[in-house]
């Protein structure tokens, strides 16, 4: 196999740079007719699927078959999530996965996953520096004839003698003149508005490194590096392995205060002191005591680093795994704090997303437990503990939040005899025409709150009923639109009232 020269790669480089530029030209073409002006649904995982193949068609394939037909099921994964609604989180993940799908294939060279990570994330900040600078390289390695004031003046007499011809077949045939006259020139001068010409410039810049790929930088080798550990480092000095005993002992015996504390009165239900509520005990741990389980995973790294005291103690592991298995129970106790507290106050986004917050350090711990025991290296935890985030915030992506804290605000409120507070109808405005889904499936027991809704949102089921564009288009709001068309406006309860 012949390798090829530097200077082969730039020559081809110089040659085959127009047709990027005409894939760059179409997918921002592409991008004004989705976006500009338009409210972004099933446009935008339209553009990213256009993007990726595009992309992956102009740009050879290095990757192994196995690796692309992974990424083809992340990548197709990703817009699925963008199908089924479009919001923050699931537009993240598809212009990551868009991303990811494009390097991964075309990566000359393996290299860790973190390294494509950066690639991607860095790829809007140095998109347009790479564009304009193999812009002003490609003027410079060519010489563009026809943009020379020669070449341009020899198109005044042709164009001018075929403007004359054309207004004459114009006066002379009705039907040219009609096309003529069909002409928008105020849509063809709303083109180059100088804020959608940004747009245009701007999204040019992000996509390029995608359309037009460099040959890649240096990977990340794939061994790790093992760093000179002969001599003692000054963390060595103060955490040593007396040090680290000292500290996981007293750490220990507080965390077990902790614990007994909360398996008595919030596990056990025994009586609090007076004047201290269970929600006012619940609420001030449950935050404290998540911050205090992520400073404790932080010194477990610590203590069991390579090469470390751990290795030189046979105190220290035991010790770490018990505090460990402490700080896990401390995190289901969080979780049984904000519970309580919720029940007494209400669900709202930011008390559910501590919900899967705490979750995820409960599964950072435990996946510090399993390196602890299966003695696995500090990359094996990035990775796990990557792919765990990822996943969740994946599955994030088809929760339907504003129904679900709905659902169990309006199922827990006063009105229909649970032990919550007062169902807010303001929040329930708040958080969108979901909320009036659940709220007009108990449309007979609280017919008053659904008539303050109607007061406070009159025009919400008459702009949920308007056609919409297509490019608005998700699975979650059609199926809401469809549950609307279906379901009659009027309760039946009063329906049947005024039979009578």
């Amino acid at each position: 196999m012949s390798i090829a020269t530097t200077a082969d790669i730039e020559i081809a480089r110089a040659r085959l740079l127009l047709i990027p530029l005409i894939s760059a030209a179409g997918c921002v073409a592409l991008a004004d007719f989705l976006f500009y002006g338009w409210t972004i649904g099933i446009s935008l995982p339209l553009f990213f699927l256009v993007l990726g193949v595009v992309a992956v068609a102009r740009n050879p394939a290095y990757a192994p078959r196995r690796i692309q037909i992974a990424m083809s099921v992340v990548f197709t994964a990703v817009l699925i999530a963008l199908i089924e609604d479009v919001n923050i989180l699931s537009a993240i993940f598809g212009a990551l996965g868009t991303g990811f799908f494009v390097m991964v294939i075309t990566a000359q060279q393996s290299a860790r996953w973190q390294r494509h990570l950066l690639e991607v994330v860095t790829t809007p900040f140095r998109g347009p520096f790479q564009f304009v600078s193999d812009l002003i390289w490609q003027m410079q390695k060519q010489d563009y004839a026809w943009l020379k004031p020669a070449a341009l003046i020899a198109w005044i007499i042709p164009l001018s003698i075929s403007a004359l011809f054309v207004w004459l077949f114009a006066s002379a045939n009705p039907l040219i003149e009609h096309g003529l006259l069909q002409i928008d020139l105020h849509a063809a001068l709303n083109l180059l508005n100088p804020w959608r010409m940004v747009f245009w410039v701007l999204l040019a810049g992000v996509i390029w490194p995608l359309i037009f790929r460099r040959s890649n930088p240096r990977a990340i080798p794939q061994a790790e590096v093992v760093a000179d550990n002969d001599k003692p480092s000054t963390l060595d000095f103060i955490l040593s392995a007396s040090a680290t005993v000292r500290s996981l002992v007293l750490f220990n015996a507080l965390f077990a205060l902790q614990s007994g504390l909360d398996l008595t009165y919030l596990w056990g239900g025994a009586n609090l002191p007076d004047g201290m509520t269970l929600a006012e005990y619940a609420h001030r741990g449950a935050y404290p005591l998540i911050i205090t389980a992520l400073l404790a995973a932080g010194f477990v790294l610590i203590a069991m680093r390579p090469n470390g005291p751990a290795q030189q103690s046979r105190l220290i592991r035991p010790l770490v795994l018990a505090w460990t298995g402490q700080n896990i129970l401390l995190v289901i106790s969080s979780i049984l704090r904000l519970d309580l507290y919720v029940g007494v106050y209400s669900l709202t986004y930011l008390r559910l997303a501590a919900f899967i917050w705490m979750g995820l350090v409960a599964a950072g711990l435990i996946l510090i437990l399993i390196q602890i025991v299966l003695r696995k290296s500090n990359s094996w935890l990035l990775s796990a503990n990557a792919a765990t985030l990822a996943l969740v915030l994946y599955a994030c992506c088809f929760i339907n939040a504003p129904w679900l804290v709905a659902t169990y605000n309006v199922e827990h409120c006063r009105e229909l005899g649970g032990k919550g507070p007062n169902l807010d109808v303001q929040y329930l405005g708040f958080l969108g025409p979901q909320a009036r889904l659940v709220l007009e499936s108990h449309r007979a027991e609280v017919p008053a709150l659904l008539s303050a809704m109607d007061r406070q949102f009159p025009d919400a089921r008459e702009a949920l009923s308007r056609p919409e564009n297509w490019r608005a288009w998700s699975f979650r709001a059609w199926r809401l639109r469809r549950y609307l068309a279906n379901t009659p406006d009027t309760p039946p309860a009063l329906s049947n009232g005024n039979k009578g």
